[in-house]
């Protein structure tokens, strides 16, 4: 049978309106995130009233006009609804529609805050129309160190033994325990991260706590459980641009997970690694035009890439992007110049009267994050004890506003997006 939206109810109509009148259903129907489920069910209820006063059989929506409604919905909303029929818990399930709908997920950032011996996080997530968020608690009261994110998938300390790791979805509530790893690294100061292979279709977390031992690597749900140990970054000690006394690695910058990249203090390269190859290699810094000083840069992700932030001085800061990773061609996107910021700031009566319309000193500013795509960056006051703010900077209309929340030294900023990952048992994240 064939049938058409008109107003509240699906009437019939013939074979050559059928296509026109299913492409203007898809095209019409408004994807907001919270709208969307109530929009549902005035339909249905309209829908149900309609032919119980009619007494015709109620007419079942074609599975592609469904697809096309639902895949568009935010996973937090699909994940409270999974179950509310057969059909659409076989197709929220597939694994097609978990990858599709994680495209148009919404990226938000998870602000870690340490309280004594366990974290707390909060969820951050940009207005996409007005320059201003929104702030939502997430995850446990009680939690482990957030240490990076992939497809909706977290890796964290576990938050009771020391040197665990465990990877989970708080949204399907699902939870894998990785083994402890060969080296013992407590896991407080080494570089880890959670990747996905696109040519193995494997999830692999990757571990470096001391590059003359290596790197760890471990696949979830492999056959005999056990890490697996490849050579460091660097063949000789002299090799190393850093102290052994003093640097201690960090967890890296994750690019969709695919490409991981490590502060080693250079002034010259970044260590990387693409988690389909497993390879080591240095990624050389772009040339601002001047000596890089190591201690002015910071590393982030930005609209899918790599960027490298540098406070050129007190009122300037280059804004680069690694345009081509396997070619290392770096794009200047942006520089940030306090002579044509419009500051803004937020209206908070706990900050002193001295920081009330004075702009910050740029050399003192950290880049953190960034949102909506690489359309706002997040800065942090190199020392958040005598600045406590953190700023937003619009890139479009070039403004500068006060963040309402303090964050502290020990905090950490991690990019996130939702997503309808979930497993019964570790072996079916395996590719089949």
């Amino acid at each position: 049978m064939r049938y058409e939206l008109k107003g509240n109810i699906l009437q019939y109509c013939n074979e050559e309106e059928e296509e026109e009148a299913l492409a203007n259903l898809i095209e019409n129907v408004i994807f907001d995130s919270e709208d969307i489920y109530t929009h549902y069910k005035t339909k249905e209820k309209s829908l149900l009233k309609y032919h119980k006063d009619k007494k015709t059989p109620l007419p079942n929506l074609p599975e592609l006009v469904i697809y096309n409604i639902i895949v568009k919905i935010p996973a937090d909303y699909l994940q409270k609804y999974r179950y509310l029929c057969k059909s659409w818990h076989d197709i929220i399930s597939s694994k097609m529609f978990i990858a599709q709908n994680f495209i148009h997920s919404k990226a938000e950032l998870l602000i870690l805050v340490k309280k004594r011996s366990y974290f707390k996080a909060t969820s951050l997530r940009m207005d996409e129309k007005e320059f201003d968020f929104k702030l939502d608690n997430f995850g446990l009261a009680r939690m482990g160190r957030i240490r990076s994110s992939c497809n909706g998938l977290l890796l964290i300390n576990d938050p009771k033994i020391e040197g665990k790791l465990n990877v989970i979805n708080f949204l399907t509530k699902c939870k894998a325990i990785l083994p402890q790893c060969p080296s013992g690294c407590p896991h407080k100061t080494c570089g880890v991260a959670l990747g996905f292979s696109l040519s193995t279709k494997e999830y692999k977390v990757v571990h470096i706590y001391a590059d003359g031992f290596g790197y760890e690597i471990f696949t979830l749900g492999c056959s005999d459980n056990k890490w697996k140990c490849i050579p460091g970054p660097f063949k000789e000690p002299h090799e190393r641009p850093f102290n052994l006394d003093t640097f201690h690695w960090s967890d890296p910058v994750s690019i969709h997970g695919q490409v991981l990249h490590w502060y080693v203090s250079s002034k010259e390269y970044v260590i990387s690694m693409d988690v389909n190859d497993e390879t080591p290699r240095k990624t050389y810094l772009p040339t601002p035009g001047k000596k890089i000083d190591r201690k002015r840069y910071s590393l982030l992700e930005m609209g899918g890439y790599l960027s490298f932030v540098y406070n050129v001085s007190n009122i300037k800061i280059d804004v680069w992007i690694l345009k081509d990773f396997a070619a290392q061609v770096w794009v200047k996107k942006h520089s940030i110049l306090s002579e044509s910021v419009n500051y803004t700031v937020s209206k908070n009566p706990s900050l002193p009267n001295k920081y009330e319309h004075s702009l910050p000193n740029f050399h003192k500013l950290v880049a953190l994050a960034s949102l909506r795509n690489g359309e706002v960056m997040m800065f942090k006051h190199e020392n958040s004890k005598n600045d406590g703010r953190i700023y937003l900077y619009e890139i479009k209309h070039m403004e500068l506003k006060t963040f309402k929340i303090n964050i502290k030294d020990e905090s950490k900023v991690v990019p996130h997006r939702s997503s309808l990952v979930c497993w019964k048992t570790e072996s079916d994240l395996l590719p089949r």
